[in-house]
């Protein structure tokens, strides 16, 4: 349960990531729809929400909810230094060079 609870913390911040304008053309390679943007945001926000539950089932209600923003804060920084610091595609270079 509680890989499960991180998975979706780390989907929630990669979503939320990749709903900016800077990181989707640098990961993406293509320039961010508003539409898509702001389906990205609620897929997001539904993945916090459901990685709730299984660190409540993982650590019962004393400790699940500090399991829980424990891994909301690995997740946030898995995806930080990842957006941040991973060399971009190929391809998204290419095009923005060229």
């Amino acid at each position: 349960m509680t890989a499960l609870s991180l998975l979706l913390a780390v989907l929630a911040f990669a979503l939320f990531g990749l709903a900016t304008p800077d990181h989707h053309r640098k990961r993406i390679g293509r320039a961010l729809v508003p539409a898509i943007a702001r389906r990205m945001r609620i897929a997001a926000w539904g993945a916090l929400i459901f990685s709730f539950p299984p660190a409540i089932l993982a650590q019962g209600w004393v400790f699940g909810p500090i399991l829980w923003v424990g891994l909301l804060m690995l997740g946030a920084g898995s995806v930080f230094l990842i957006l941040n610091l991973a060399p971009a595609r190929d391809g998204a270079n290419r095009r923005r060079a060229g």
